[in-house]
């Protein structure tokens, strides 16, 4: 008798039992898309794309769209709101002697006024619009720099 009150309490915990699912994404907003346009895609054109684009997707990862970068590869890219749990955050704020800094050691790194402006708008807050300037600007600078780079013999 005992047992069968066990049983019949354990199937009843685990009839109504549901696992937490994580909570999907929210869609981005107008604004927030139009940002992402105009200072986030740019600085990942310049310091992500040649390893997370079209031509090669190391860890199933492009950052060469909105709708890539929101899928993201093997782990999630970002969820808005959640800027502690971003792994892509977590890689480019890294120390650059760390061996899974992004972009990688031998590539320009982000300047702290990206890595700022790329943080607020994970984090769902607007860019200030001084911050996106600057962040900006350290962009075209790191676009201009890598075209007047020698190209390296593969």
């Amino acid at each position: 008798m005992r047992t069968l009150l066990l049983f019949s309490a354990a199937t009843l915990a685990a009839a109504t039992y549901t696992p937490k699912k994580p909570e999907p994404a929210k869609p981005l907003t107008a604004a927030q898309k139009a940002e992402y346009a105009k200072v986030i895609q740019p600085m990942f054109d310049a310091h992500c794309v040649s390893c997370h684009g079209p031509k090669k997707e190391k860890g199933k990862l492009r950052l060469d769209t909105l709708e890539a970068t929101l899928k993201g590869g093997k782990n999630p890219t970002f969820v808005i709101g959640k800027p502690n749990s971003s792994m892509l955050l977590s890689r480019v704020f890294l120390d650059r002697t760390a061996g899974d800094v992004m972009p990688p050691k031998a590539e320009k790194p982000m300047t702290e006024k990206q890595k700022e402006a790329l943080y607020t708008f994970i984090e769902g807050q607007p860019i200030p619009d001084e911050l996106a300037k600057a962040a900006l600007a350290d962009t075209k600078a790191a676009l201009t720099a890598a075209k007047a780079a020698p190209k390296a013999k593969k």
